[in-house]
């Protein structure tokens, strides 16, 4: 692949420099792309980011949380008088939003995905460098009883994260998308006009699909490399957009002291020594098995600690150099 990037996500913006230094120390491979971003885009960490040379900054937006965005739009008046009034109200809360048509379910998407970029727009022009954005997630609701409904929903996010508002000069632009494993088994299902499109929308958004792979740290870390990455697997299956996107699968872990919340992670209580060689042996397969990238996601509370940070970006640049 031309360009290698490997990927830090979600933490306090009082620790980055903490976490900029144990990049900076890591050993990371010269000629790897370091994309580092949390919730929301800001001017410190934009700064910081960009004082490590091999540092991008790619702030995070939700896909199917409430925030902000979702209230109303932030256009300054000049761009109010360019663009449509419709859909600029309050995204409807989920149980209106799963009733309406696919229609207006994307378009509310869509919507959605372009107040992101009004965020990313409105950075740039007061001098804020953001050099790519991620969305957090594509959820596990997506392959559940209403499925079909979310997709079609977060299918418009990407749309607006993609093209944003071209009457506003926006351009096309791709991100990290994060995956959950049983949204990515979606793989696997014959292909309907409706994940046709889902697919093609995320080939377009995606410079990246970071799978979240949060294994527990027990057992044998070859065997849970295998497991985890079926979602890489699903995709390299199918069609040509599907291995499209396999080829472009970033291994997005977590540093594991954080237990709980779906993390994985060091639930034996194992030694730090022990951690990091389980780690190792892990990335060691994902290397052997095909990756794109590798990630950490989730440098907060019990992962915030300086040593956690220093042991999981040296485990990514093990997996970068093994590329």
């Amino acid at each position: 692949m031309p360009v290698r990037a490997a990927l830090f996500s979600y933490f306090e913006l009082d620790d980055l420099t903490r976490l900029m230094n144990a990049i900076s120390g890591s050993g990371m491979p010269a000629a790897t792309r370091v994309h580092i971003g949390t919730y929301g885009a800001n001017s410190e960490a934009s700064i910081t980011v960009r004082t490590y040379g091999p540092g991008r900054y790619s702030p995070m937006f939700k896909a199917e949380v409430r925030t902000e965005a979702w209230e109303q739009r932030r256009l300054t008046p000049e761009e109010v008088r360019q663009v449509s009034r419709r859909f600029s109200g309050r995204v409807p809360d989920e149980a209106a939003l799963l009733r309406l048509s696919a229609a207006q379910r994307t378009a509310w998407g869509v919507e959605v995905g372009r107040r992101y970029r009004d965020t990313i727009r409105h950075s740039r022009a007061a001098g804020i460098t953001v050099d790519s954005w991620q969305l957090d997630e594509l959820g596990t609701q997506l392959a559940g009883p209403q499925g079909r409904q979310h997709r079609e929903f977060v299918r418009g996010v990407l749309q607006g994260m993609t093209f944003g508002r071209r009457v506003l000069g926006d351009s096309e632009s791709k991100g990290f998308v994060w995956a959950t494993r049983r949204a990515l088994n979606l793989a696997r299902l014959p292909v309907t006009a409706e994940l046709r499109a889902f697919w093609q929308q995320l080939d377009r958004a995606a410079f990246r699909v970071v799978g979240e792979e949060f294994p527990n740290f027990v057992g044998d870390p070859a065997r849970a490399a295998r497991t985890q990455a079926d979602g890489w697997r699903a995709l390299a299956a199918g069609g040509p957009v599907r291995r499209a996107l396999a080829g472009r699968y970033v291994a997005g872990m977590t540093p594991g002291y954080r237990i709980g919340h779906g993390l994985g992670g060091n639930v034996a209580g194992l030694s730090r020594a022990e951690v990091n060689r389980w780690r190792n042996a892990y990335v060691a397969e994902r290397n052997r098995i095909g990756v794109a990238g590798f990630g950490e996601f989730h440098f907060v509370l019990e992962n915030s600690p300086t040593v956690v940070m220093v042991d999981a970006s040296r485990a990514v640049a093990r997996g970068m150099a093994g590329l």
